[in-house]
């Protein structure tokens, strides 16, 4: 096992090899777990084994991708919300249309307005449930309504 290091690129990401420019404070074959500081190598993992970085660093990887997973969510939720109340919004002119001839002719045609607007209501609603379902990005990207 090589226990030198050099970093070719920045100081945050070494590469470990037999010629490198910096002793390795610990063993390891994780050239990502140390950084150059002030001409010193740190490791950032405080000297725990190269199985238990690779555990933290997968824990770290489903953390995020759970999160990532979270925002896309949520950014898709908003725009189904966006896009109900646009839907909404443009039944207005109906509202308006339907209350004169309710009001003329003595009909009940503003129920059947309110009766298509709640039903993007709950259309927004289940998608939003939907949603709430999806477990991976591509789903999500996918996903219509």
């Amino acid at each position: 096992m090589a226990n030198k290091i050099s970093f070719p690129h920045s100081n945050d990401w070494g590469v470990i090899s037999p010629s490198g420019d910096y002793k390795l404070p610990v063993a390891s074959v994780l050239g990502h777990r140390f950084k150059l500081v002030d001409g010193k190598v740190v490791d950032r993992y405080d000297g725990v084994s190269d199985d238990e970085v690779r555990k933290l660093d997968a824990e770290r990887v489903a953390e995020q991708q759970t999160a990532d997973l979270e925002d896309a969510r949520r950014a898709l939720v908003g725009r189904v919300k966006t896009e109900a109340g646009e839907r909404i919004a443009a039944t207005n002119w109906k509202v308006d249309r339907a209350k004169e001839r309710d009001a003329l002719n003595n009909t009940a045609t503003l129920q059947d307005v309110y009766a298509e607007r709640e039903a993007i209501r709950v259309a927004s609603d289940e998608a939003e449930a939907a949603i709430a379902d999806l477990t991976t990005l591509d789903e999500i990207r996918t996903f219509t309504w």
